[in-house]
């Protein structure tokens, strides 16, 4: 538990950076698993291993492009909010933005014909690109509200989100020796070419 500290020290800073990391290397390990055998029918199998190499990579570099932005949105928490609160709120923005883009690719993937007959169906929200970043920030404001208040009113509840982050945390380390594996890939097939 992190109440007895006033402010994030290194480990602290480690442990959100793995936290942001959970559920984009989640879902890039879903999709490569999903892709990696059309890659290797199409071309070769090294060539699927080094599709998953590339992708852990950029999955890599979302994962410190959103720890830097949680980073950021943690100095405009307010101090007054014990230590474990501001973890697990910035921890659940960081769930929560990676969960709408997951669920944006999902749904491009799942949906995409389905949402062409709806673009054509319902024009007047695409007349203009407004119209629909509107929604999708309400949306975004909603789904983080809601868990803050509940978080806020119920201090029992941040500890168990709290030792839920913990555990993934472990997880996330394992996704971090996977993407140094994914590096050593591409480095040996950029050396090789």
């Amino acid at each position: 538990m992190l109440n007895s500290k006033s402010k994030f020290d290194r480990s602290d800073w480690f442990k959100l950076f793995l936290v942001c990391a959970f559920p984009l290397h989640l879902w890039t390990i879903l999709m490569v698993f999903r892709d990696v055998n059309w890659v290797a029918e199409r071309t070769t199998s090294w060539d699927a291993v080094g599709f998953s190499g590339y992708a852990l990579f950029y999955t890599l570099i979302e994962s410190l492009l959103l720890f830097g932005f949680i980073a950021l949105l943690g100095f405009i928490i307010p101090k007054n909010w014990n230590i474990t609160l501001r973890f697990v709120v910035l921890s659940l923005v960081a769930f929560i933005l990676a969960g709408w883009s997951i669920m944006e690719q999902l749904i491009l993937i799942v949906f995409w014909g389905w949402l062409r007959h709806l673009a054509d169906t319902l024009t007047f929200l695409f007349t203009s690109p407004w119209s629909a970043y509107i929604i999708f920030a309400g949306l975004i404001v909603i789904s983080v509200t809601v868990p803050l208040l509940l978080l806020r009113k119920h201090p029992g509840l941040q500890e168990k989100v709290y030792s839920v982050l913990e555990r993934l945390t472990l997880l996330s380390g394992l996704y971090l020796f996977i993407d140094v594996i994914g590096m050593v890939i591409i480095l040996i097939r950029n050396i090789k070419v």
